[in-house]
């Protein structure tokens, strides 16, 4: 009879991930993954809870100075391996109430492999940066267009990380803290930011809260999007 399999990614402390329900030969692959895309390293590995569970060098899920970018690029690469066997994202979610918590991803195994696709991450950092991290050049520009029309812009800081591809721009006021009306015109920028990355063929694949907030604060979600390689301009975006 068919049957469905599931299984999770989690995030823990500042810098752990569990995983839930993979194969033995998932595991290894994830761990090929980490080890090519986060060049911190792997400090040790054991079982935890009938996870598995790989401790990394640094402290990714702060997501500050040199952890900012690395750690989505991380979760990028994870999410895009996953994604190319099968491994399709269904939800994720915040099943903690502890301080500091951070999402579960849960993933279901799809028996015909995707498309192959490509995979770039957002991030909304400090108060007013934007970060696009492995952004094609044209939809850099699009966006800066996006935000110099909207009044949003308020310097190109260019790249953040070369290395890793990360661009950042710094907008006006205080968007990700925003009071009063200005709430509005943050959600008002995040809709026309899916309307460019989908004029472009991209999806928001996840929303991801991966990052610890302060004591008296939270951190936003990192945004992760898919685009399938055989997308032709003008056609319509298949959302997954």
């Amino acid at each position: 009879p068919f049957r469905t399999t599931f299984a999770s990614v989690s995030l823990h402390r500042s810098d752990r991930v569990r995983l839930l329900g993979f194969p033995q030969s998932d595991i290894q692959s994830i761990r090929g993954v980490i080890q090519n895309s986060y060049s911190k390293g792997i400090s040790k590995e054991q079982l935890y809870g009938k996870s598995h569970e790989f401790k990394l060098n640094g402290n990714p899920w702060f997501g500050q100075s040199s952890d900012a970018v690395i750690s989505r690029v991380l979760i990028r690469e994870i999410l895009a391996h996953l994604f190319s066997i099968g491994w399709i994202l269904h939800a994720s979610t915040d099943v903690s109430k502890k301080e500091m918590d951070k999402d579960t991803l849960f993933f279901r195994k799809q028996q015909a492999r995707p498309p192959a696709s490509d995979f770039i991450s957002i991030s909304f950092n400090q108060s007013d940066r934007l970060r696009l991290i492995g952004a094609p050049t044209q939809l850099v520009q699009d966006f800066k267009s996006l935000l110099s029309g909207m009044g949003l812009l308020q310097q190109d800081l260019g790249w953040k990380d070369a290395t890793l591809r990360a661009w950042e721009f710094k907008l006006n006021g205080y968007p990700w803290r925003a009071t009063g009306e200005e709430t509005m015109s943050t959600r008002l920028l995040l809709l026309k930011m899916l309307e460019c990355l989908e004029s472009h063929g991209w999806s928001l694949y996840a929303s991801v809260d991966q990052s610890t907030g302060g004591e008296n604060s939270s951190e936003t979600d990192s945004w992760y999007c898919v685009k399938d390689r055989s997308w032709v301009e003008g056609t319509a975006v298949f959302h997954r």
